[in-house]
Parts: structure tokens; C-alpha cells; sequence
């Protein structure tokens, strides 16, 4: 019996394995396709949560006239079945973007093939599932970065050795929903997840690798309450270890409020501990799994250090056609030393604030967004790197770590099938320095036990570092269940520190499947 069980659990996770669902994937340039009316002043989505969790009647699979190769290629889905009890998608996904990085004998390219597929049985269970198989050679400023962090490419996971930088990873994601009664849903899986409603996020951010997630999310009137329990990899705290990482654990509540039809508020708590924090202690502490409970009196009952933050988002609607965004995140806070002694090292905090327009004066289908983020020293660090704001070497907000400032600007339009988009980024952090172990806030997974001082903690303190990154591209979709297009673009980017800088400057051409966020503008 236990074996045929078994036998069912592999055929059922092998056939999910080559399962897209639109509630699925949140890459920032397919949402563009329908994100407008999520934001109108009549519309209640509660949009910081991504993804976003539809219930299964938003699945209904369209069909069209036509011949089949026309269909397939311009707008249906690959295979696609449906009946009253059951449907199924399923795509072929593939990136095939090649491009020359001026200075750079070698030719840029990456290569990806995948399949991605979503379904539904019955009226509450659904399944989504993907694998991705990749081969690239990055730009010089991205290899060293994956050199330097443990072979790790940005946001992929880990990639084999390789000694001409040809890097070879894969990954795979997949989730399983449940619809548990009219007000709240569970998924189990493995996979990514964003709070907020900017292009970056202070609070959770799918800058990092998968990692498995038990999320339960209530909807009641004007409320929305999201219990997002995970584990993640600590890369760092066992380097003898290739093979098999430590583990570390993280749980987190948010609350989100509609409190007018303009203005929505989240109030947010979180905490990473490690596994074995105290002896006889392994695993995900129980204590934690309270779904209501504030987490800072449970730590407190603990005797432990476990690192907690909180803090708060918000999104008030100006119009039908555009909104205000922000962010405010708490590591560590004390009133009275903030007032009276503010370069104090435990004030640590970040905020972000931001605007988006829809069709921006007048326009159609041109989207305007700018964004600035601040985040003090120190912020998401911990006195152990088992249990900073960290997965797999990747920080799990913002990529810059701490210590920064940053500016965005993105500009977004559409005609029929034909896209631009501009992106321009400038910040500015204190890095550290080479051979040099002190912390200057920067770096999350260094121990803030490290830091220079307890005073008179500036911001930009260590390598003061410029960073001006530019990205411009022209695209034509084909087809927009997959977000399949073809794309064109140039990107530079120019890094200055104390040691001097360096200049990275290439064009690329790019036939692909744009449904996931990569994050190369670091």
C-alpha cells in the first residue's frame, strides 16, 4: 500500500512537472498586459500580495477560429483542455538571446528550454508547475558577481563549475492550491514570492532562488491576511559543506487593508531563525506557526535573538489611472536614540516611495513609473548569517543589500504589438573593502558584530560606490498567453569605487518567452 501510494505521489509530481496559470507568474513585464485595471478606484484586488491567487473560474480557457499553427503561434496556448471538472494548459518556454559586450572577446548568450503548465480539477484544487534548463555566458560585471557568490547565478540557483564561464543551471518551480472555503485559500510550494508595489520591494522580494513556501491567505471584506511560512538556504555559515547546506526558517504575516476605495495600508511582521539555534532545537520552531500571534513577545518568551522586522506598505489611488506606493521596514528601532542619537548603529530601517501612471498624459498604452529607495547600515543583518534576511547568497529584498539609496525610472509603450521600454537606475552604497573583514552595513551576510563602531554610522560609510545603470529595448510580441516575443535592446552600465570603476556596455537580440523577472541591474 505504501508503495503504491508512493508510486502515485512520482507519476502525479512527474506529470506536474510539465504543467502556466495567470495567477502564477508576476514578471513585471507580463503583468503590464492587464495591471491597469487592478488599480482603478472601483477595483478591491488587494495588489502588494504577488502572485496573485484567482480562484478558478479566472482560469476559463478561450478558444478561437482559425487554422491550428495560426492559433498556436499568435494567441492560444499550446495544449489546452477543458471540461466542467478539469483543465489544463501547457507551453513550451524558451529564451534565445545571444548579444556582444563591447571589450569582451567572448559572445553573450543564453539558452533556455523549459515547458510550463497550470490546471484544475474540480472547483478548489489547482496545480502549476515549470522546469527551465539554461546555458549562458554572462557579461563580465555579472560573472565575477556569480564567481564571487559561491557559482551562484542571480535569482537561478546554482551553476556547474565550469572553467571557460560557459554556465550551466536549471531550475524548477511549481505549486499545489487549495481553495479551503469562500474567505481562504493554502498553496504549498517552491517557488518565489513578492509584498508590495513597486518594482522593488523592502519587505519580500523575488530577487532570491526558490525556496519551498506554505502561504494561507484570508480575504474578508476589507481585509486581506497573508501567513507565509518558509525555508531557505544558508550558504555561508557551512563552507566545508558542498554537497548540503544549512537550513534556516522564516515566517511572516501581513495584514492589508482597503481602507477607502483610494487608499490601501499593509502592516507586516517577520522573522528568520536557524535551524539549531538552541541545543535539542532543530527545524521550524512551532512556536512560529501561529497564524495571528505577534512574533516579537514569542521571541522574547524564547530568550532568543532570532531576527525580526516589521513595518509598513501602502498605495493611495490619485485617479483611475494612477497611484502613490510605499514602503517603511523596521530591523531594529529605538525612539529616543533616533531622536538623540540617530547615527547610532541599531537604527536600522529603509523606506521607499514611488508613483505609477497609466496611460501618462493622455496617451495610450504609456506607462510611467519612478521609485527611490533608502535603507540604513546593517539593515537585514544579524550577528550570525544564519539568520539575516538572506536565501541562497541572495538577499530576499532588496538586491543592493543595505547601506544604499537608489533611484528608478521606467517608461513603458505599447502599440498594437510593437513595445519600448527605458529603464535608467542610479544609487549609491557603501561597499567594503578587499581583504578587509569589518562590516560597513552593505553586505547582509556579514555579521554586524564586525562593524567599525556603535556611533556615528553614516550612511555610504566603507567604499563609497556609484552605480548608473541604463537599459533600453524595442520588442514584438507574438504571442500574449506566453508573452512570447522578439526583442531587441542595449544596456550599460557604469561602476565607480574608491578602487576606481568599470564600464559595461552590450547589445543583444533575443527571441523568448518573457514571463519571469531577472535581476541584472546591480
Amino acid at each position: 500500500m505504501n508503495k503504491l501510494f508512493l508510486l502515485f505521489i512520482s507519476l502525479f509530481l512527474f506529470l506536474s512537472s510539465f504543467s502556466q496559470q495567470s495567477n502564477s507568474t508576476f514578471g513585471r513585464n507580463f503583468m503590464l498586459n492587464f495591471e491597469k485595471e487592478h488599480h482603478h478606484i472601483s477595483n478591491k484586488t488587494h495588489t502588494a500580495n504577488k502572485p496573485y491567487l484567482f480562484s478558478n473560474k479566472d482560469s476559463v480557457i478561450k478558444k478561437k477560429d482559425g487554422k491550428w499553427l495560426s492559433r498556436k503561434w499568435n494567441y492560444e496556448h499550446f495544449i489546452q483542455e477543458q471540461t466542467t471538472d478539469f483543465s489544463l494548459t501547457l507551453n513550451p518556454i524558451i529564451n534565445l538571446e545571444i548579444g556582444k559586450e563591447f571589450g569582451n572577446d567572448k559572445t553573450i548568450y543564453t539558452n533556455t528550454r523549459g515547458i510550463i503548465a497550470e490546471g484544475k480539477l474540480g472547483t478548489r484544487f489547482s496545480f502549476y508547475s515549470s522546469f527551465l534548463e539554461n546555458q549562458s555566458v554572462f557579461p563580465i560585471y555579472i560573472t565575477n558577481s556569480i564567481i564571487k557568490e559561491e557559482w551562484i547565478v542571480p535569482g537561478q540557483g546554482k551553476s556547474k563549475w565550469s572553467n571557460d564561464f560557459t554556465f550551466d543551471y536549471a531550475m524548477a518551480s511549481g505549486h499545489l492550491t487549495y481553495q479551503l472555503s469562500k474567505f481562504s485559500t493554502l498553496q504549498f510550494g517552491h517557488g518565489k514570492n513578492f509584498i508590495g508595489d513597486g518594482y522593488r520591494s523592502l519587505i519580500l522580494s523575488d530577487v532570491a532562488f526558490n525556496y519551498p513556501y506554505l502561504r494561507v491567505q484570508t480575504s474578508v471584506g476589507i481585509f486581506q491576511y497573508t501567513n507565509l511560512y518558509m525555508q531557505h538556504v544558508d550558504v555561508g555559515s557551512n563552507p566545508n559543506s558542498y554537497y548540503s547546506y544549512d537550513r534556516k526558517y522564516a515566517s511572516l504575516h501581513h495584514l492589508s487593508t482597503n481602507i477607502s476605495d483610494r487608499l490601501n495600508v499593509g502592516i507586516f511582521e517577520s522573522i528568520v531563525w536557524k535551524s539549531n539555534r538552541t541545543e535539542g532545537v532543530t527545524g521550524f520552531d512551532i512556536q512560529y506557526l501561529n497564524p495571528i500571534i505577534f512574533y516579537r513577545p514569542v521571541e522574547f518568551s524564547l530568550n532568543s535573538s532570532d531576527n525580526a522586522l516589521m513595518g509598513v506598505n501602502f498605495k493611495y489611488k490619485t485617479t483611475n489611472l494612477s497611484h502613490l506606493y510605499g514602503q517603511f521596514v523596521i530591523d531594529e528601532f529605538v525612539i529616543d536614540l533616533l531622536r538623540d542619537n540617530p547615527d547610532y548603529w541599531a537604527n536600522k530601517y529603509g523606506i521607499q516611495l514611488g508613483g505609477k501612471m497609466y496611460d501618462a498624459f493622455k496617451i495610450d498604452n504609456l506607462s510611467l513609473q519612478a521609485e527611490w529607495n533608502f535603507v540604513r547600515p546593517y539593515t537585514y543583518s544579524h550577528k550570525v548569517s544564519a539568520e539575516n534576511y538572506g536565501h541562497f547568497q541572495q538577499a530576499l529584498a532588496h538586491p543592493l543589500g543595505a547601506n544604499f539609496s537608489e533611484y528608478l525610472f521606467f517608461a513603458d509603450y505599447k502599440i498594437n504589438k510593437w513595445a519600448l521600454h527605458v529603464q535608467l537606475m542610479k544609487a549609491k552604497y557603501g561597499g567594503g573593502f578587499e581583504n578587509d573583514s569589518i562590516s560597513y552595513g552593505n553586505d547582509i551576510f556579514i555579521s554586524y558584530n564586525n562593524r567599525p563602531s556603535d556611533n556615528g554610522i553614516k550612511m555610504y560609510q566603507g567604499n563609497l560606490t556609484n552605480l548608473d545603470y541604463r537599459k533600453a529595448t524595442i520588442s514584438y510580441l507574438i504571442n500574449p498567453k506566453t508573452n512570447f516575443k522578439i526583442e531587441t535592446g542595449i544596456i550599460s552600465r557604469l561602476f565607480t569605487d574608491e578602487n576606481g570603476g568599470s564600464k559595461s556596455n552590450f547589445v543583444f537580440f533575443a527571441i523568448k518567452s518573457d514571463l519571469f523577472n531577472r535581476y541584472y541591474d546591480y
